[in-house]
């Protein structure tokens, strides 16, 4: 009698490196997620701890769920930039301390003999969304991730579009007022000086210690630093009025980033990630109406403006559809 072969499903483990948070998933070539786990990065540690406490909870993480590291065919790995995707080297990445020409896809791979690719965050949560989210139906995708600051994602016929040394997406660093707000990239007016969730906190700090009188001083009792894009939401709902000056700001600069988009790449559709779409019609109503006025209408028409829907999974789902789906690119 013929002893049957074991069969292995590939399985794929796709991992979002965050400043302060790294989430895992393990899922099939279908995208059926098996397993998922997040934990804190502890980047102050430094690269090396902070790669070998992946590999540890990556091999945790599939040992405690029944498999075998044997099990898994790829790995994707989503992390902070600039870097080069092609050769997964991290040049530097402003919230992960020592990470100065960081060989990730390298050291990962060797560890685990596992083939191993490494992109942009905002790309991997922008193909997660393309994947298995927002973006499933469409091919011509824009995306941006309002945090800290805006990242971008730009996803044309179904691929991700890189630029020449695979740093392109910088959407948050598109001017919007050449004398305006100087930002950490030497450039003044970016995009996500106006128009990030970070943004909204920044503006809303300085017009109270400008002298502005709201309700978002009472939220925070009075220690400014506390203030956040969600307290300032708060104040909106309480018919707060600098609240509400703040919001339509924000509101007036995301829909002139976003017209300035749909003008350029004529996308089926901008996927908005990121705390603050949990404002729901607050958000999305005026936001749309905001950017129909200011924008062809044949190209508007065209387009559609939704929020993303896998929430902080979108980054590692991205990561491991990427090395699902465009493998030869990172030549695994």
């Amino acid at each position: 009698m013929t002893k049957k072969k074991k069969y292995f499903k590939k399985f794929l483990i796709g991992i979002d490196l965050g400043g302060t948070n790294v989430y895992m998933v393990l899922v099939d070539t279908k995208g059926k997620i098996y397993a998922e786990k997040h934990f804190p990065t502890l980047a102050e540690k430094g690269p090396d701890f902070v790669i070998d406490n992946i590999i540890l909870e990556l091999k945790n993480l599939v040992n405690t769920n029944g498999y075998s590291i044997k099990d898994i065919w790829r790995i994707g790995i989503g992390s902070p930039g600039p870097l080069d995707s092609k050769k997964g080297i991290v040049y530097g990445a402003v919230n992960l301390p020592g990470w100065k020409y960081v060989k990730l896809k390298e050291k990962v791979q060797k560890a685990t003999e596992i083939k191993t690719a490494v992109d942009n965050d905002a790309n991997c949560a922008i193909y997660g969304e393309k994947w298995l989210g927002a973006g499933k139906k469409y091919n011509n995708i824009i995306g941006l991730t309002l945090g800290t600051g805006i990242g971008g994602g730009i996803i044309i016929n179904g691929k991700l579009i890189r630029g020449i040394n695979y740093n392109a997406g910088e959407i948050g660093h598109m001017s919007l007022n050449p004398d305006g707000i100087l930002c950490k990239c030497k450039g003044k007016g970016c995009f996500e000086q106006y128009a990030s969730a970070s943004a909204i906190a920044n503006i809303a700090k300085e017009k109270i210690r400008q002298g502005k009188k709201s309700i978002i001083t009472e939220i925070v009792k009075g220690d400014l630093n506390k203030i956040t894009s969600k307290v300032v939401y708060e104040g909106l709902l309480a018919n707060d009025e600098l609240a509400k000056e703040i919001w339509n700001e924000f509101i007036k600069y995301l829909a002139t980033g976003i017209r300035n988009i749909l003008h350029i790449f004529n996308p089926e559709v901008v996927i908005i990630a990121g705390g603050v779409i949990n404002a729901g019609e607050k958000l999305f109503v005026p936001l749309r109406e905001a950017v129909k006025k200011q924008t062809f209408e044949i190209i508007y028409n065209a387009a559609k403006i939704v929020p993303a829907s896998l929430s902080e999974r979108a980054g590692a789902i991205g990561a491991a559809g990427l090395v699902l789906f465009e493998g030869d690119f990172y030549g695994v």
